[in-house]
């Protein structure tokens, strides 16, 4: 069985080997082949992967000579030609960013029917495929790679929060503050480090993430946090008036942030007792405060 890799460096198996494909911009055409595999995909759009707007003479014909090259590797009926373009025929099974977000949707539907422990399992199996940024080694396909990158993003976030659900906030501090550094304008990662220091007694580090925050967006984008990061941000600093004589720290917040859905902008639900996500427009539940009872 063929096996067309997208997760990491671009790679083409065989049974369980690898199968060498050739020149970088011969890996670039495979990649956009397999990432559309089973439509037409034009020579423009190999073109725009390959050289961008700036494309030579000799597109054409070079174009025609990697797939040439690629069917005396794969065959000839795996590539058809459908004009204007080709057409690479595969399976779900020999896709491996196929597999990645058939794994996503079946954890997704865990998530959306309350069954966070398998959810969350679920993802970490999805997310374990990956090798690397997606199309790593090659130059080009920049669109591609980073469409496949932000699944991976979208997925990781959906992770965090089924982690958050089952109460490991503390324990994704470390991780969330690394992803928060590499996507610093990225805001549901943000809402989830704030989440996790609140749930964590680390009140002060939460504001000072949202604080840090706003000053990225306002600065580089001249915008304002979402309504929904400032209602958390608003939650968090009212649980931080702790009355004296009490103990800070005995109780924290169980919020959720959102979760998505099939869809990239699809916003889901889920629905737990004692929480509420300031994500989650319509939610009518309150995040419990910071404050512990009163004695």
């Amino acid at each position: 069985m063929w096996l067309f890799r997208l997760l990491g460096p671009v790679r083409l198996e065989r049974d369980g080997r690898e199968v060498p494909v050739g020149t970088p911009q011969t890996k670039v055409v495979l990649a956009t082949l397999a990432a559309h595999a089973n439509e037409v995909v034009t020579l423009d759009r190999m073109a725009e992967e390959l050289w961008g707007h700036v494309r030579p003479a000799s597109a054409t014909p070079q174009l025609h000579g990697i797939i040439w090259r690629l069917r005396r590797v794969l065959g000839r009926d795996r590539i058809e030609t459908a004009r204007p373009g080709y057409v690479l025929r595969a399976s779900t099974a020999e896709l491996e960013h196929q597999a990645f977000r058939y794994d996503v949707a079946c954890a997704r539907g865990m998530l959306a029917r309350g069954d966070v422990p398998s959810g969350a399992a679920r993802l970490r199996v999805a997310l374990a495929r990956w090798r690397g940024p997606a199309l790593a080694e090659v130059r080009g396909a920049a669109h591609l790679a980073s469409a496949l990158d932000e699944d991976r993003v979208t997925a990781l976030e959906d992770r965090v929060d089924a982690d958050l659900l089952l109460g490991r906030g503390p324990e994704l501090v470390g991780e969330l503050t690394n992803l928060v550094a590499e996507h610093p304008v990225r805001e549901r990662l943000r809402g989830q480090l704030m989440t996790a220091l609140a749930s964590a007694g680390r009140v002060v580090e939460a504001l000072d993430a949202y604080a840090a925050f706003r000053g990225t967006l306002v600065a580089e984008l001249g915008v304002e946090p979402s309504a929904r990061l400032r209602d958390l941000h608003t939650e968090i600093l009212r649980g931080t008036e702790i009355p004296r004589g009490t103990a800070a720290g005995r109780h924290h917040p169980t919020a959720v942030p959102w979760c998505h859905g099939q869809g990239r902008n699809e916003v889901t639900r889920l629905r737990c007792s004692g929480s509420r996500s300031p994500w989650n427009p319509g939610s009518t539940m309150k995040m419990r405060s910071l404050n512990p009872p009163a004695s």
